[in-house]
């Protein structure tokens, strides 16, 4: 009997160990950074940016503090830095007209503070989805990150938001997330 339970025993070790060095499927770097509730208007309030470098997407999830309200967002951005893109960023916007219907989606080229560096970039397939009232998700294709060679990313995320007639409000943007190798 003794040597019956030694048997199972040593074949379930095996087995586990043998489970344990089978190697998993390749998942996305991934990052998160936290913002503080209640430092922004309700509609443009970010408590948690994840960033996702995946080998095809860069995959951005954010979430809100209070439950969406459509109407309030002009614009939500993904802004996304490579190790070799200098004082440029890529800026990822959702746009959104003043019924919260999505008007456009958005890649640009820009460095912060500089309107009038903008440079539009061709992306016919920037992504977006509500995951549930507080939760949505922004993604770009690696192959839209056009003007960079660098395969580590970091991101941030902000919201333009409509607190009033004629007054729009950012949140403060989050920070960045750390650099994440593709893949």
């Amino acid at each position: 009997m003794k040597r019956a339970a030694t048997r199972i025993g040593a074949v379930a070790a095996g087995t586990i160990l043998a489970v344990g060095l089978v190697p998993g499927a390749a998942n996305a770097a991934t990052g998160a950074v936290k913002d503080p509730r209640g430092d922004a208007p309700k509609a443009a309030d970010i408590t948690k940016l994840k960033l996702k470098n995946g080998t095809h997407r860069v995959t951005g999830t954010i979430t809100l503090a209070h439950p969406r309200k459509l109407k309030k967002l002009a614009s939500t951005d993904l802004i996304l830095r490579t190790k070799d893109s200098g004082a440029y960023r890529y800026v990822v916007s959702i746009v959104r007209d003043e019924n919260g219907v999505l008007t456009n989606r958005q890649l640009g080229w820009v460095i912060p503070d500089d309107p009038a560096t903008y440079e539009p970039l061709v992306c016919n397939t920037i992504t977006t989805k509500w995951l549930s009232k507080k939760r949505f998700r922004i993604s770009v294709p690696v192959s839209c990150l056009t003007e960079t060679q660098g395969t580590k990313v970091k991101g941030k995320a902000a919201i333009l938001a409509r607190v009033g007639p004629g007054h729009d409000s950012y949140d403060e943007v989050t920070r960045y997330t750390r650099y994440l190798k593709r893949g």
